[in-house]
This record gives C-alpha cells, sequence and structure tokens, in this order.
C-alpha cells in the first residue's frame, strides 16, 4: 500500500470521515481486537474442556459396560467348568433312559435359571447335539447344535478357537435382536471334542440404555472385533463408523479423524477379556456450534454497542462539523460576491469563536467595500469631471472665435443672440455642478447648441429632434450628444460643396434599454475616416465610450453608419437609468 496515497487520502478527507475514522481505529478496532483474542482464547479452554468432559463420559460409559460384560463372561466361565453340564451333554443316549436324562436336564435348567435371576433379563441357551430328546429349534433353553452351524457368529467362535467371544444373534438363533457372550463347552475327558455352546443372550437395548448418557450429536456404538455392531445410541444409519484399521485398543482420549469427508473426534478401546470395541465419534461442527453459541451473543451484543456508538459519534461530530460546514460554505459564498453574517446562536467553545470572529471580519469587510466604494464613486465622478472638462474650452474656443467674426463683420443682432444661446448652453452645461442630467437637460443643451451653429452658418443647417417623451427623465452624462451633433456639422455636413444639410436627433425605448442617434445627410465617411472620428484629435468618440462606461458600469460602444455621399448616424443603447436608482445607489 502507497503510505503518500493514504497520507493524501486522509489529508482531504472530511473533518467529520476523520473524527469517526479515529473513532473506529483508536477505539472499536482495538476493543474488537481484544474480543477477538479472548474469544479465541475462550474458545480454546472451552474445546479442551469440552474434550475432557467427553472423555469422562467415555470412561463412565465403558467402566459401565465393561462391568456389565465382564460379570456375562464369568458367568459363562462358571457354567463351563462347572461338572453339571459337561458331563450330561457327553452321555450316551443308549447307556441312559429317557427319565434319567429328563432328571439330569432338570437339574441343568435349575442350575441355569438360577442364574439366570441373578443376571438381569439374560438368557442362558445351550446348542447341542440334535439327537437329545430336549432339543427343540424353539426352546428357550436348548437348540440344536445345527442351528449354529454355517451362521456368522458360530464362524467367529471357531475363528476364536472356541474362547468366549460376542456375537449377535436373536431370540431363535438366527442373529440380530439379543447380543449374546458364546463359548464351546469340552468333553472334561477329551478337551479336543466339543459337546455344544453355551451363549448368554442379552437384549441389546439394555445395552442401548447405557450408551444414552452422552453428550448432544455424541455417537456411542458397540461393535466386535470384526466390525458387527452390536448397540448403538443412534440408528446404524446416522453412525459415522470407524473401519476396523482406524480402530485402536486403548486410545486415552479423544482424537482427530475424519470420517466420509467431516472432521470428527473419535476414540475407541477394546473391553477388557472381550473382542468387543467401545468406540464413540462427535463431529467437529457440532462441538465447535455448541461453542459459538455464547461467542456469538458476545459478538452480537458487541456490534450493537459498537453501532450505538458510532451513532451517538456521528450525531456529536455533525454538530462540530455541520457549522464548520456552514462556514465553509459561507466563505464560498463571500468568494462569489455574496457577503452576509452567519446567524449562529451563542456559542463559547472554539467553533463558536471562530463564527464570532468570521463575523466580525464580514463587517470589516463590509465597511472596507464601502469605503471603497464611496472611492470609487468619487474616482468616476473626477473622471467625468476630467472628460466633461475636455469639452468646455474646446466648444467655448469654437464660439468665440465665432463672435470675434461677427464682431468684425458688425453683426451686433447676431452677436446678442450668439452670446444668449451660450449663456443659455453654459447654465445647463453647469446644471449645478452635477455630471449627470436627465435626456431632457442634454436635448435643451443640444437645442441651444444648435441655435449658435445656425448662427453662425448663416441657416445653411437645419436641425430637428424626434425624442420621445417617455425617456426625457431618464439620466445620461451630460454633453454626451453634442458632441456628435458637432461632428455631424464639421465632418459632414461643412464637407458638402454648398455645406447645406439636415441634422436629426432621435430618441426612444426599445426592449427596455434606450436608443439615441444623431444623424445628418453630409458628405459620409469612409473606414478611415471612422477610426479618425475616434483617434482623431477633435473632441472623438473614444471620449464619450469611456464616459458612458465609467457611469453605466457597462461597455457601450458608439456605433457609426455612414455611407460616402449619402450621410452620417452615429448611435448609442445605453441602459435606463432614473433618478431613484441614482439616489439608492448613492446610499450603498
Amino acid at each position: 500500500m502507497d503510505m503518500g496515497k493514504v497520507r493524501e487520502w486522509f489529508r482531504n478527507a472530511s473533518l467529520r470521515g476523520k473524527i469517526l475514522l479515529l473513532i473506529v481505529l483508536g477505539g472499536i478496532l482495538p476493543v474488537g481486537i481484544v474480543m477477538a483474542v479472548s474469544f479465541a482464547t475462550v474458545r480454546i479452554q472451552t474445546e479442551e474442556r469440552l474434550i475432557y468432559a467427553l472423555n469422562q463420559g467415555y470412561s463412565q460409559v465403558y467402566q459401565a459396560v465393561g462391568d456389565k460384560l465382564s460379570r456375562l463372561h464369568n458367568i459363562s466361565t462358571l457354567f463351563a467348568v462347572n461338572d453339571m453340564a459337561s458331563p450330561v451333554l457327553r452321555f450316551d443316549d443308549k447307556e441312559m433312559d429317557v427319565a434319567e436324562q429328563l432328571m439330569l436336564f432338570e437339574n441343568i435348567n435349575s442350575y441355569a435359571y438360577g442364574l439366570e435371576m441373578t443376571m438381569d433379563s439374560s438368557n442362558i441357551v445351550f446348542y447341542i447335539e440334535d439327537s437329545y430328546l430336549v432339543v427343540n429349534a424353539q426352546s428357550s433353553r436348548y437348540r440344536p447344535l445345527t442351528d449354529a452351524y454355517g451362521s456368522r457368529w458360530y464362524q467367529s467362535l471357531r475363528e476364536n478357537n472356541g474362547r468366549p467371544v460376542w456375537v449377535l444373534l436373536d431370540g431363535s438363533g438366527k442373529g440380530g435382536s439379543y447380543a449374546a457372550i458364546a463359548r464351546e463347552l469340552w468333553n472334561p475327558d477329551d478337551y479336543s471334542q466339543t459337546v455344544g455352546i453355551l451363549a448368554i443372550l442379552m437384549e441389546r437395548k439394555n445395552l442401548e440404555n447405557m450408551l444414552q448418557n452422552a453428550y448432544e450429536e455424541q455417537e456411542l456404538y458397540l461393535e466386535t472385533a470384526d466390525g458387527t455392531l452390536l448397540a448403538s445410541n443412534l440408528p446404524e444409519e446416522a453412525l459415522h463408523r470407524l473401519s476396523v484399521s482406524q480402530r485402536n485398543v486403548d486410545d486415552r482420549e479423544f482424537g482427530s479423524i475424519t470420517l466420509g469427508g467431516e472432521p470428527c473426534y473419535a476414540r475407541s478401546c477394546r473391553i477388557d477379556g472381550s473382542n468387543v470395541y467401545l468406540v464413540s465419534v462427535i463431529p467437529k461442527g457440532a462441538v465447535r456450534e455448541g461453542m459459538n453459541v455464547p461467542n456469538g451473543g458476545m459478538g452480537m451484543v458487541f456490534l450493537g454497542v459498537s453501532l450505538l456508538v458510532v451513532m451517538v459519534m456521528a450525531t456529536m461530530a455533525k454538530s462540530i462539523t455541520g457549522r464548520l460546514k456552514l462556514l465553509k460554505e459561507q466563505m464560498l459564498r463571500i468568494q462569489e460576491g455574496n457577503i452576509c453574517k452567519m446567524e449562529e446562536g451563542p456559542s463559547r467553545d472554539e467553533i463558536g469563536q471562530l463564527i464570532g470572529n468570521y463575523n466580525v471580519m464580514v463587517d470589516q469587510v463590509e465597511a472596507l467595500l464601502r469605503e471603497q466604494y464611496i472611492l470609487g464613486q468619487e474616482k468616476v465622478e473626477a473622471e467625468l469631471k476630467a472628460l466633461q472638462s475636455q469639452i468646455n474650452p474646446h466648444f467655448l474656443y469654437n464660439t468665440l472665435d465665432m463672435i470675434n467674426w461677427m464682431s468684425q463683420k458688425k453683426e451686433s443682432e447676431n452677436i446678442r443672440s450668439v452670446v444668449q444661446a451660450m449663456s443659455r448652453f453654459y447654465r445647463l452645461t453647469l446644471s449645478k455642478g452635477r455630471d449627470i442630467v436627465s435626456i431632457r437637460d442634454e436635448v435643451e443643451m443640444c437645442e441651444a447648441y444648435m441655435e449658435i451653429q445656425k448662427r453662425r452658418y448663416r441657416g445653411r443647417i437645419c436641425y430637428e429632434v424626434e425624442v420621445d417623451g417617455d425617456i426625457l427623465d431618464c439620466l445620461i452624462p451630460k454633453i454626451t450628444l453634442q458632441p456628435f451633433l458637432e461632428n455631424a456639422i464639421i465632418h459632414g455636413i461643412n464637407e458638402k460643396a454648398d455645406g447645406r444639410g439636415m441634422v436629426i436627433l432621435n430618441g426612444w425605448m426599445e426592449d427596455g434599454r434606450i436608443t439615441l442617434s444623431v444623424t445628418d445627410d453630409g458628405e459620409g465617411m469612409t473606414q478611415e475616416d471612422k477610426k479618425k472620428s475616434h483617434q482623431g484629435s477633435h473632441y472623438g468618440l473614444s471620449n464619450i465610450e469611456h464616459r458612458l462606461e465609467l457611469f453605466f458600469g457597462e461597455g457601450i460602444p458608439v456605433q457609426v453608419e455612414s455611407s460616402p455621399g449619402i450621410g452620417t448616424c452615429v448611435i448609442i443603447n445605453i441602459p435606463v437609468r432614473t433618478e431613484a436608482e441614482e439616489a439608492v445607489e448613492h446610499e450603498k
């Protein structure tokens, strides 16, 4: 992982995210790790205790089953060494009459019955030669020896050389419902000769009852050395059976093994003095499931508490970061030119102090902006005055020159009319010291100017005014239209051969803006002449554009439409500005 990228991500993350991340990494994660380690330790200890309990339970079952099997083994041995049964079973039926046989078998039967009374639901059965009168396939005591031949349990007995062996057989000797210990009975005079088989039968349910006190899902079963199942606490199809090779004669404790692809714990021991194994198997999943119940509960509690902590801390973090977010948004508004204070209740924490300082800063910025605006207004007014000051001497020079020329001609009446018109013009120009006048005053000023020019050119110039009344009260920098009239005369009509022409002043409202134009039917201008009208030494159009931009706050170009030999039209398009709007601007 690139630590530089991690640091960059953390630096750019939101403050709220950083707070929650620190809570998780500094609080919840360490506690979670400690709990995980604790769970693992508890799990190991729990598993060890469970295995110990399983071993203890196995030992108890082993002891109980061993005692039971050992007792039946001892009884079978007692019969085998008793002088009562063997001599009777080897007699020749030709040497003894029926009454004597019946009396001898009755003695054996009485002795066996007495032992059965002490063995708790066990039954003693003899398999003897078929020639005996008492032999009957349905007998509960004496059964034909030929019924045993060929059976699986008899084969197990022969493989054990006739010594005691545990087998599975049914009540009729055909195997299935009884667990029995069987052994051969020998002729005391010739131990190579078998005179019968002794079988002590015990119902399987007695053994199954002894296997029931086990851990949940623990499998306990008894099987013989050849794998014959004698009893179990679960149905045979549900058992995880160990193979003969997987069994041990004496496992001291449960060990790990895999049966059918499933990991299990298993233990097997052979019961002393017998061919019977006690086997126990328990799937590891069952053990772990039992251990996961408390751990799962603790984990859910931890997750719930962690979620609650995160929710509470997220709410608290929001109370901190929310105000900071508002402060950030307000600063962004300042960048967009929207300066205003934050409405924040009284708070003495660091964020409250920061917001208070911000509001103080806003007050100072607004004061500086007001001061800057006033300075700007003063600058604009100064520039307007400077530009307008270029006009007065220029016009005054031309007018005085004309009066001088008239005086030389001794035209006293014309001089009087011109002086009156000039007086009117300058009265309107001064306009009580204001730089901004109404269009009405500007039009009247233009009329005074044109009155002087008509005197100067002795009636060769005609002048008309066509200005809509709804724009007369709107404002405009003074001496805006007079230069257009002057240019129309000097660069238009005077250029004609006869020096005669018409000048028309128009004004109207269109699409919320005012259009003013001065049209003449003079000589007209070429493109080069248009450039000179902006750049020449005379009072040019660029001066007017600059003053209009200072007043209206936007670039307002002077449009010149001219055709040589036809005439020229000078047009300006300005916003509507009223006395009320001007008063509001000055209040700011």
